[in-house]
């Protein structure tokens, strides 16, 4: 509990510098360290030091960081966040592995890509029907129209689906022996 809780800390205050960073992580440490040696249960020091989120505020606070500029809860950046947080796991991970391990993690991520491809033949399908039932009109513009609509859709979903399923499959992802 008492180390889940400096890590959560820690990554708050991750737009300092490295050394900034551990000088506030040790003096919350040795603080839970001096309530715990009075004989208070690692539980009791946790929920008497309040929230990761308020002592993070406080942080930023002492040092004039404007908060609301550094969070922003909009969904595409939410969503990008959780992306980036994935990928850097992976990387991470990737770094801690041998490269048997890592070739696997590689060829999921192409089967992963080739998913995404073959999701494009019903696009193709729905694209070519279009055409022939368009074909009688004779005005291209109508037609590359048409095409625009089927790619920008095919665009979406498979950027969709791609993130859906690589958040899913790489969330977990454990170092390998």
């Amino acid at each position: 509990m008492k180390n889940e809780y400096l890590q959560a800390f820690k990554n708050g205050i991750a737009i300092f510098e490295e050394s900034y960073q551990q000088k506030k992580v040790l003096e919350l440490e040795d603080e839970i360290s001096s309530q715990i040696s009075k004989g208070k249960s690692e539980e009791e020091v946790i929920q008497g030091l309040g929230t990761v989120e308020r002592r993070i505020e406080n942080v930023l606070k002492e040092n004039h960081v404007n908060i609301h500029n550094q969070r922003s809860n909009s969904f595409f950046s939410s969503k990008c966040a959780s992306l980036l947080e994935i990928i850097n796991h992976i990387i991470d991970v990737m770094s801690k592995n041998n490269s048997r391990t890592n070739a696997k993690i590689i060829f999921d991520i192409l089967i992963l890509i080739f998913l995404v491809c073959i999701l494009k033949i019903p696009f193709i399908l729905v694209r070519d029907l279009g055409d022939s039932l368009l074909s009688f009109l004779e005005i291209p513009i109508v037609l590359n129209f048409w095409h625009l609509v089927i790619e920008l859709v095919y665009v979406i979903l498979a950027v969709v689906v791609f993130l859906n399923i690589f958040k899913r499959w790489f969330r977990n992802l454990k170092v390998g022996k």
